[in-house]
């Protein structure tokens, strides 16, 4: 039988008592009182219960002592919070916190809500005693992410992919004003700059293909036969190995070499954006740093951002598109 917050509440307080160096054995009556005090409890009968549950669910080694007529624990070491957490740790768990609060308001957790909140009340109840651990959120923020459209079918797609079902899609291409539809064998979703995506076998084309989820109008479960990702050859964590965003291209990586004013260079050396970035030179005034990824829309979009901070090197390819998409830019100012 699932254990009630208050229920353990006071066995954590009974706990406290039993630990106390300074009052060795309390007895029933004082742990009574001591429950009356905090939490109202009113009947010598419920001290009975809670000390026999926690004999029972924590294999608590308490035992009555027939001189002092009080209570003890026959291991000086126990304690009923199997994790003794420092003030350290409490700061941790409550940075932690900030984050899953933060999660569970989002469609794809409405699920998992439950988990969420056990862990949440836990992290409160193990603050409820150690009141002298800091308020981290009042002194932390995270930049909050705004709902999208497409968080409400996550749940849908996390059920049809762990289920291994074939799928139909109704998809709206930025770019078209009908939308299109897919046979879908779906096997990854990946998350990008809070955007979310989901990557599999599209029978219509043939090919592995990347669906934006904000763009999927509908879904649709198949009755037929699910094409694993080994039948297709799909290697999730080789996908996008060579790839910095979402668009895979079947091309071999390439060494991009950008140039970067010293100020740029710190925020891009103290962020990589991808595993083969590396610093080939660097002086005073400026860095060269290298990548190693295939030349797709993310990779310009995230060149481009750093303005006047960066130049690109090679290949000359990209440094000719991105010459051109500034020309460009800066037609428009004129």
């Amino acid at each position: 039988m699932p254990i009630s917050k208050l229920a353990f509440f006071r066995y954590l307080h009974i706990d406290q008592m039993l630990r106390n160096k300074q009052h060795k054995y309390p007895t029933k009556s004082e742990i009574l009182d001591s429950l009356e005090n905090k939490f109202g409890v009113r009947s010598a009968s419920t001290v009975e219960k809670d000390l026999g549950a926690m004999r029972l669910e924590f294999d608590a080694p308490i035992k009555y002592h027939a001189t002092t007529r009080g209570y003890y624990y026959t291991d000086p070491s126990f304690q009923l919070l199997s994790v003794n957490l420092s003030e350290e740790h409490m700061n941790a768990l409550q940075f932690v916190e900030t984050f899953l609060e933060e999660f569970k308001v989002l469609p794809i957790f409405s699920e998992f809500s439950d988990a969420v909140d056990k862990v949440l009340d836990g992290l409160e109840i193990t603050r409820n005693f150690n009141r002298d651990s800091l308020n981290v959120q009042s002194f932390i923020q995270i930049d909050k992410s705004h709902y999208v459209k497409g968080n409400e079918i996550l749940s849908a797609l996390i059920k049809v992919i762990s289920s291994k079902q074939v799928i139909k899609i109704s998809y709206q291409k930025f770019n078209k004003e009908e939308a299109s539809e897919y046979t879908l064998h779906p096997y990854l979703l990946k998350e990008f700059k809070n955007l979310w995506y989901v990557i599999g076998y599209a029978e219509e084309r043939k090919e592995m293909r990347t669906f934006g989820i904000d763009r999927v109008n509908s879904i649709e479960v198949l009755d037929e036969i699910y094409l694993t990702a080994n039948m297709v050859h799909f290697e999730p964590d080789q996908f996008f190995k060579h790839c910095y965003g979402v668009t895979s291209k079947n091309e071999e990586p390439q060494e991009i070499l950008l140039s970067f004013d010293s100020l740029t260079a710190n925020y891009v050396k103290a962020s990589p954006i991808h595993h083969t970035q590396k610093v080939v030179f660097e002086n005073e005034k400026e860095s060269h740093i290298s990548i190693s990824v295939v030349n797709n829309f993310e990779i310009k979009s995230w060149i481009l951002g750093f303005g006047a901070g960066v130049s690109v090197l090679k290949p000359e390819s990209l440094k000719n598109e991105i010459k051109s998409i500034l020309f460009e830019t800066a037609k428009k100012y004129r």
